[in-house]
């Protein structure tokens, strides 16, 4: 009987040790992942931001142009909106809306179309 319980000691030890290395990796990963993504949304933001300074200078020179220099300063802002509207898509969100940004996560696969 004390051989049969030794090995069962000892089987039950084995599985502990299995699943503390498990979990310790299991931590591991999601520390990684958390850091990733992080990374990820960070960069996101840089993006996102910089397209935000781009637009507020377009802005102001539409606010400045003079019928002359219009189409001139046109032409650099629909480039801008199309470069917002990448970098918005990039960051996960749509632009479907009324205005072009709905602010709503991207479909996964296989979702319905929004309507």
């Amino acid at each position: 009987m004390d051989e049969e319980k030794k090995a069962q000691q000892d089987r039950l030890q084995a599985v502990i040790e299995e699943l503390e290395a498990r979990i310790r990796d299991l931590i591991f990963r999601a520390r990684q992942a958390e850091a990733d993504l992080r990374r990820r949304f960070e960069g996101q933001e840089s993006e996102l931001r910089a397209r935000l300074d781009e637009a507020r200078a377009r802005f102001k020179e539409v606010c400045d142009a003079s019928e002359e220099g219009w189409e001139e300063v046109r032409a650099g802002v629909e480039k801008m909106w199309t470069d917002v509207r990448d970098a918005w898509e990039r960051s996960g969100c749509r632009a479907d809306g009324p205005d072009g940004y709905e602010g709503q996560p991207a479909p996964r696969e296989g979702d319905a179309p929004a309507r």
